[in-house]
């Protein structure tokens, strides 16, 4: 008798781990093709997610949920993030993709010469980051200094490499910086700061001229030609006289520039003061970047916008002045300035 109640005990034992197996292992029945996503947020304990996951009917049990996660030693290894989910999955397979944070990644490009400050909007407006918390790193000596951007530079301005990046929707604002930043060096060359060298500029210098660089033209072919005019310009100790560091310097600019402005004292009118604005105006792409300390070998010293998106280059004031009347003062409904 006891050997028959060995015998069924053990049967019952045997069927009750199949049960818990399939219920661990197999995907839930009843669950159709339909795709689900699942919000797991920073910071919330496995209760509320095992509630939350039992709510969507993507496992059978919170409790069993929570005693897998024990026993696969994953009761802390699940990540935040936002999932999706298609069809029917086992709790097994739960647990392994939201402990190896296989989260949805949102694309986001970053156009050549945006400012630090529309850059921050993008990110902010796609969800990832608070906008205040990027300005609040963005001008961080400490954290600033902890990217390895040396000692003259006051804040992010012309570090963040326009590229197009994938996130996930909690990525804080600290590492989508971190991340741009290590894109802007993964993409400059080694010796960058030896070409700036040999062309009479510090590696922040050429940072700088590249933003105006990347500013000032939307044509590839032109970015060399514009830099040895800001480059000329230099040697003879001329002043840039260049409107987009102009416009940097002014608060709330609204697309207008007058000649108030144009007259008026800031550390970037560069029609007042002479030389290279105190920081980057933009942040220029890698064509910029090495245009700024390769050149074209030109004797230009002056450059005016020609309507069709490129410029008239001259080398003296009284072609500039005719290339100016020409294309500045008889402007075409189709005129582009950029």
């Amino acid at each position: 008798m006891k050997k028959k109640v060995a015998i069924f005990g053990g049967f019952v034992v045997l069927v009750g781990m199949f049960i818990l197996v399939s219920t661990i292992m197999l995907p839930l029945k009843g669950q159709t093709d339909q795709t689900t996503y699942v919000e797991i947020k920073k910071g919330e304990s496995l209760n509320r997610i095992a509630a939350n996951l039992e709510k969507q009917d993507l496992i059978a049990s919170k409790f069993l949920f929570k005693w897998t996660s024990f026993v696969l030693g994953k009761r802390k290894s699940i990540k935040s993030g936002e999932y999706k989910f298609v069809g029917r999955i086992s709790t097994y397979s739960l647990i392994r993709l939201l402990s190896t944070g296989t989260t949805i990644l949102k694309k986001i490009t970053i156009p050549e010469g945006l400012r630090m400050e529309e850059t921050f909007r993008l990110f902010s407006n796609a969800g990832l980051g608070i906008q205040k918390e990027y300005h609040r790193y963005s001008k961080q000596s400490a954290f600033i200094k902890s990217l390895g951007l040396g000692s003259q530079t006051v804040s992010l301005e012309g570090f963040l490499f326009p590229e197009t990046y994938l996130f996930s929707r909690h990525t804080s604002a600290k590492t989508v910086i971190r991340s741009m930043i290590k894109s802007f060096f993964d993409n400059i060359p080694d010796n960058y700061q030896a070409h700036a060298k040999a062309v009479g500029l510090t590696y922040y210098e050429a940072i700088i001229l590249a933003s105006i660089i990347e500013k000032e033209t939307g044509a590839a072919m032109e970015r060399k030609l514009i830099a040895s005019v800001f480059h000329n310009r230099l040697k003879q100790n001329m002043k840039l006289q260049t409107d987009p560091t102009v416009i940097y310097g002014i608060k709330n600019f609204n697309g207008n520039l007058t000649r108030k402005q144009l007259r008026t004292r800031t550390p970037y009118n560069t029609y007042i003061v002479k030389g290279l604005p105190p920081t980057p105006i933009a942040n220029p792409g890698l064509a910029s970047l090495i245009a700024a300390v390769q050149p074209a070998d030109t004797d230009y010293l002056f450059f005016v916008a020609k309507g069709d998106g490129t410029h008239k280059f001259t080398n003296n004031y009284r072609d500039h002045a005719q290339a100016v009347k020409k294309y500045q003062l008889r402007r075409k409904r189709d005129y582009k300035s950029f």
